[in-house]
């Protein structure tokens, strides 16, 4: 499958990542707060048919639109969308910069990584004033970790067939 139009891949990209996003809201987790992140499959695979404005609006219109049809709606928007695009700016330059060495599974755990950091620290600055809290971010940073790998294994997979026979 060869895209010619960015606007179009935008629009694939996007309906993937908010059915996946709105989906994921449904799924089970043991553990509060935490998520799978599938709806970050379109933004990796994004990271290598996108440039960066088109990247960064594809982040934008994925997280408010998941916003609107998930709980948590000023959570998601106060937190989750400006550590998104960050981390979306992070994982692009990584990209960018390190084409020849980095994979789908590395650009994916280095932006969950940064995402959960970003988040805490966006937590820290706006609702806890404590630093106790900052006690469980090595556990939430091992967790993101291992969820971006999964995430990167599946847009590799993905990428690998998009790719094909694409010069």
């Amino acid at each position: 499958m060869q895209f010619q139009n960015k606007n179009r891949i935008v629009a694939v990209l996007a309906a993937i990542s908010i059915v996946l996003g709105v989906m994921e809201n449904f799924l089970p987790f043991p553990i509060p707060f935490v998520r799978l992140g599938l709806s970050n499959i379109g933004i990796v695979i994004g990271v290598y048919l996108l440039d960066l404005r088109y990247l960064l609006f594809l982040g934008g219109l994925k997280s408010v639109v998941t916003a609107i049809f998930s709980t948590g709606f000023i959570f998601r928007i106060v937190i989750a969308y400006p550590s998104l695009l960050i981390s979306i700016f992070i994982m692009y330059l990584f990209y960018k910069f390190s084409r020849k060495y980095s994979t789908a599974l590395s650009i994916s755990a280095l932006g969950s990584v940064v995402n959960m950091v970003l988040q805490f620290l966006i937590i820290k600055i706006l609702f806890i004033k404590n630093l106790a809290f900052l006690d469980i971010l090595p556990y939430f940073l091992l967790i993101s970790f291992f969820t971006g790998i999964f995430i990167g294994l599946i847009s590799n997979s993905v990428l690998n067939k998009i790719l094909v026979g694409r010069s």
